[in-house]
């Protein structure tokens, strides 16, 4: 691959070094998916052609610009979003409409998450960040140092009351030998798959979530990241804000302590939920390709990337990550969100028979 970048306006920088990690607040955040017809006329009306990737996770959609979109048309990505967890858009121009109009459409979806470390476009800010991979300047596996897997099942930056809500990630760059994917896997199937009796043991249990998480001690250094490390604690089973399905809301890189738990207990239960999650019962991978924008729900589904890089392979992907509120499912509240879920579910289902 050339040396030299295919948009180098996106190469990352970060002038004013690694800063502390915000403790943003509580906030009250408008969930666009709830403004949406439930119909999706914005797809229905279309010539956009749907297809789901697997019947849990995942769909794939062409013959629609994400750029052209109005606003009641971006509230039903946001809708559709939250109930397939992932959507693939194929052939966009958003890679190329500039950084102004992206920033525009991600904020419609809630206010933009300002990551302390990563780097951004210059004339940017830190809410604009770019995943920048190339084995001849340094990678995750740098950072991560020797292991047998370089997998990363992960949801971005829960260790503030809000979370991150419908997220934006595009490619620039591709590996001409491949690799690079991304696969996903869906919060809400994987709770399903649990027994009853199991999940209503989960429904009392909180997870310590926190900002020191192993990349941020790779970056700035152990006694840094956790002298300003931000925490907050989250139910490991919370509601939905828009379809209000269940969703193991756990977290391997962030969330690894039961609230409550001795470490021995903690570490038996999460590592069998973080090997839960990562089932391909549930799960998607998705390949990228020129013109690939994908938008997924980071309530109800967790990405893992692809690590595996030859010498000479770069990738370069920018991603935008507005912010959503979180709230707790109370035991009392599990067969009626179990209902409501397999409503939301038949409707999703009859929309996408439609098309």
């Amino acid at each position: 691959m050339a040396t030299e970048p295919l948009y180098p306006a996106y190469m990352p920088v970060r002038p004013e070094g690694f800063t502390p990690t915000l403790d943003v607040p509580a906030f009250d955040a408008n969930e666009p998916g709830l403004r949406a017809d439930p119909q999706l006329p914005g797809f229905l009306d279309s010539k956009a052609v749907l297809k789901n990737i697997t019947p849990r996770v995942g769909t794939e959609i062409r013959n629609l610009q994400l750029s052209h979109l109005t606003q009641d048309g971006l509230d039903q990505v946001a809708l559709l979003a939250a109930q397939r967890g992932v959507l693939v858009f194929r052939d966009q121009d958003f890679a190329d409409v500039g950084p102004e109009k992206q920033l525009g459409i991600a904020k419609h979806f809630g206010p933009l998450h300002k990551h302390p470390t990563m780097g951004y476009p210059k004339g940017t800010g830190s809410e604009f960040q770019v995943v920048y991979a190339d084995e001849k300047v340094g990678n995750l596996r740098d950072l991560l140092g020797s292991r047998t897997s370089y997998d990363l099942w992960h949801v971005d930056q829960t260790f503030t009351p809000n979370t991150p809500g419908v997220t934006f990630f595009w490619v620039l760059e591709i590996p001409a030998s491949g690799g690079g994917d991304t696969a996903f896997t869906s919060l809400t199937a994987a709770y399903n798959a649990l027994s009853p009796k199991f999940r209503e043991g989960l429904h009392k249990l909180k997870l310590l979530h926190t900002s020191a998480s192993v990349g941020e001690v790779s970056r700035v250094g152990q006694e840094r990241a956790l002298k300003e490390a931000v925490k907050t604690e989250h139910p490991l089973v919370i509601s939905h804000p828009v379809t209000n399905e269940p969703v193991l809301f756990v977290n391997p890189t962030i969330a690894r302590q039961v609230v409550g738990y001795k470490p021995s207990e903690s570490n038996l239960l999460l590592g069998f939920l973080h090997d839960h999650i990562r089932s391909l019962d549930f799960s998607c991978r998705v390949s990228w390709e020129k013109g690939t924008v994908v938008v997924w729900d980071q309530v109800g589904a967790a990405p893992c990337p692809d690590q595996w890089l030859q010498a000479d392979t770069c990738y370069r992907e920018p991603s935008l990550i507005p912010q959503s509120p979180i709230s707790r499912l109370e035991s009392d509240d599990i067969w009626s969100a179990l209902f409501r879920m397999e409503a939301s579910r038949n409707q999703c289902r009859y929309i996408l028979r439609q098309l």
